[in-house]
């Protein structure tokens, strides 16, 4: 039951594998309450589902993370309705916990120019600046950075990702992450594995002339950051929050910022449109004769 599930979810609804441990991790969690109480999936009452949950917030998990456990078993109870496996959902009429807004961390110009301006003629210098400018011209995941294969980006303004739930969408490369894509790919060639056939079609390599990990882009954007002296925890992924905050901040329209993000609910996009205000309202306290 549980395996049939978490297979429909990653062969119909595209779920990673790093997803599909962590619901597996929460079916499992589940069932173990159930089995204690000698209930099993099936035979689960709202009482239980209420108590699970408090249980899980007495363990120390967080608000997000309990929220997370419910969506996973609203969605399983809701496969087992649908394919006649079950005639309750325990979890129907429980509301998810409210959760402070996170804000994210992003760069201010003057930081993520500290990090596109940095010198150097070496391959580690060249794919490292192609590295930022993709970051900050794309807006994507590292994940998506990583699957890239430099023929589907050579001499293009634009190109195709695909994200979570295997959705595609297009990106754009700015001028400046153009020349430096033409810079690179001579001494990516040059750097190349040629016994690697996935290194043949990657785009970003390692020192080894391997296909970059996400592991590796997380260490280089790291040691970037300090060398370069930034106070905040500067990942990829701030350079993510970064490309969607500065176009906020110009006033693009947010519907067109979430589909070059790739977000499917256009409520996790508003977040960066109350980073511009939030922004907006600091620059006027500071340059207002009043403030």
């Amino acid at each position: 039951m549980k395996e049939e599930y978490l297979n429909y979810l990653e062969s119909v609804r595209g779920l990673s594998a790093h997803t599909r441990l962590a619901y597996g991790r929460d079916l499992d969690a589940w069932e173990g309450f159930l089995a204690a109480k000698g209930l099993d999936l099936t035979t689960a009452a709202a009482f239980q589902a209420g108590e699970f949950l408090r249980h899980l917030g007495r363990d120390g998990l967080a608000p997000r993370s309990v929220n997370r456990v419910l969506s996973c078993l609203r969605g399983f109870y809701r496969y087992l309705l649908r394919t006649g496996q079950a005639s309750s959902h325990p979890f129907s009429g429980i509301r998810s916990l409210k959760t402070p807004r996170r804000l994210p961390v992003f760069l201010f110009e003057h930081e993520i120019r500290s990090l596109l301006d940095r010198g150097g003629r070496g391959f580690q210098a060249l794919r490292d600046k192609l590295l930022f400018e993709v970051l900050y011209s794309t807006g994507c995941r590292v994940s998506e950075l990583c699957d890239l294969d430099w023929e589907s980006v050579k001499g293009k303004t634009r190109f195709a990702v695909t994200g979570k739930g295997n959705k595609t969408r297009w990106v754009f490369l700015t001028p400046s992450a153009k020349k430096a894509l033409e810079d690179y790919l001579p001494a990516r060639k040059q750097r190349l594995d040629p016994s690697d056939p996935d290194a043949a079609l990657a785009l970003f390599l390692n020192s080894r002339g391997q296909r970059l990990g996400v592991r590796g882009v997380q260490k280089i954007v790291g040691r970037a950051a300090a060398r370069t002296g930034l106070v905040k925890n500067a990942t990829p992924h701030t350079l993510r929050h970064t490309f969607a905050t500065h176009l906020s901040a110009e006033g693009m329209d947010v519907r067109v910022v979430q589909e070059l993000l790739g977000h499917s609910r256009l409520e996790t996009t508003q977040v960066y449109t109350h980073l511009s205000m939030d922004r907006l309202k600091d620059v006027m306290r500071a340059a207002h004769p009043h403030g």
